[in-house]
């Protein structure tokens, strides 16, 4: 009896292990899916979430003999835009203030766990926690409007979120994603979604964050010309925006006017602060001047120091995208950010065509296309890639479609191109 009992143990602790093995993929989805929503909420939660995520999935990986980690085929440029990132930290005059892009690149982890983890249902399940959660921060800041009532540029609503430019960028990709999966993935109760996106874009007008409304309003309109590209869309979305425009308060409409003002306050230090980023960009072409120090060294590139005092006037980046990766890191490693958004543009899209279907293959590709859009968009007037939060779900919903597309897979760490049947 004894004997016959001994030599079970060893078969219960594999049966052990091999229950424990298959729980570890699922729980790595679980903690990736919340890493990448929770961001809505909180950046700290959604780290944590994140670092866990990491951890799980390569006890699962190494548990499971090492099988080929999938990773999207936009490796090289995303590879070469982080080494002249290193390569500018490195030749920087303070290097030690310049850490933080870098610390950043962790965050890049959320691309194969989204590539290796998602699948067609996963994917809806991620949807709708993001616009849950979207609605939610919604309503917070609906209600932070009604308590507070008297709001302006200088005293924005926030939400959730520390930074109002930070809340509008999350919502902007909310909004935009919520609004593709309406259009192409067929989700039940359409009449509660179409409630949710009504808030969220409530919200996002109480914003007052002018990038982000140009921003979602073409990728809004990018995605019903996707769905029935037709001059008659065009002619819905301006009798709509006639009605918003009646109906909106009139520090919405100030704002909205304050766009072609040329006297505006932000208006004119945006085109200051890139007059002086194109200064340090003909100084230092190769490296910039160092991350992390374009507002140090600002006013040595602007001709006029008694913007110091103006309102309005914050040269902490350079409201740009692009000048901001060329001005602290050089033209190469803003070349390479180009290179890394159009591989993503271009892949999402030629995902799109191939597939004619209503449903979620053709929902996946089209909120990816729009996402890198609008993202990009935004960012012509706003360093939204370097906002964590935002950052974090821009690479979920970049990264989604490529889990759809076994064709265009390849694998790490042989990072060999492999084609996945």
């Amino acid at each position: 009896m004894v004997v016959r009992v001994v030599a079970q143990v060893p078969y219960q602790a594999e049966s052990i292990l091999m229950r424990l093995r298959e729980r570890l993929e699922p729980t790595a989805y679980f903690f990736i899916l919340l890493a990448v929503t929770l961001p809505l909420v909180s950046i700290a939660l959604s780290q944590i979430f994140l670092g866990t995520a990491i951890l799980v999935f390569l006890i699962h990986w190494i548990s499971s003999a090492r099988k080929p980690i999938i990773f999207p085929p936009f490796k090289l440029p995303l590879l070469l835009f982080m080494g002249s990132t290193v390569v500018a930290l490195i030749f920087s005059p303070e290097p030690r203030i310049g850490l933080a892009p870098i610390n950043k690149f962790w965050l890049f982890a959320i691309i194969p766990l989204t590539a290796n983890l998602f699948d067609r249902k996963r994917s809806e399940q991620a949807f709708t926690l993001l616009f849950a959660l979207g609605v939610l921060g919604s309503l917070l800041v609906i209600c932070q409007f009604l308590i507070v009532r008297n709001i302006n540029t200088e005293a924005r609503l926030t939400g959730f979120m520390g930074h109002w430019m930070t809340l509008s960028g999350e919502l902007m990709l909310v909004f935009i994603s919520s609004t593709g999966y309406l259009l192409f993935g067929r989700p039940d109760r359409k009449s509660l979604w179409t409630m949710g996106l009504l808030l969220i874009s409530i919200a996002l007008c109480l914003t007052l964050t002018r990038s982000v409304w140009m921003a979602a309003f073409a990728g809004m309109l990018l995605l019903l010309l996707m769905r029935h590209f037709h001059w008659s869309v065009l002619a819905v979305v301006g009798v709509s925006c006639g009605f918003v425009w009646m109906l909106a308060p009139q520090v919405i409409q100030r704002r909205m006017q304050s766009i072609w003002d040329t006297h505006d306050p932000s208006n004119y230090a945006r085109v200051a602060i890139w007059e002086a980023g194109l200064r340090m960009v003909e100084q230092h072409p190769w490296l910039g001047v160092g991350p992390q120090r374009v507002s140090r060294v600002f006013y040595e590139y602007h001709p006029r120091p008694e913007d110091r005092n103006r309102s309005g006037f914050y040269p902490v980046h350079m409201h740009n995208n692009l000048l901001q990766f060329a001005a602290e890191r050089g033209i190469f490693c803003s070349l390479c950010w180009l290179w890394f958004m159009s591989k993503l543009a271009l892949d999402h899209w030629r995902g799109f065509r191939h597939q004619s279907r209503l449903g979620i293959d053709r929902a996946i590709p089209a909120i990816g296309f729009a996402a890198v859009v609008t993202l990009f968009l935004a960012g012509l007037f706003e360093f939204n890639f370097g906002d964590s939060e935002v950052l974090m779900i821009f690479l979920f919903l970049s990264s989604l479609p490529y889990a759809a597309r076994l064709s265009l897979r390849t694998t790490i760490p042989t990072f060999a191109a492999r084609t996945v049947q």
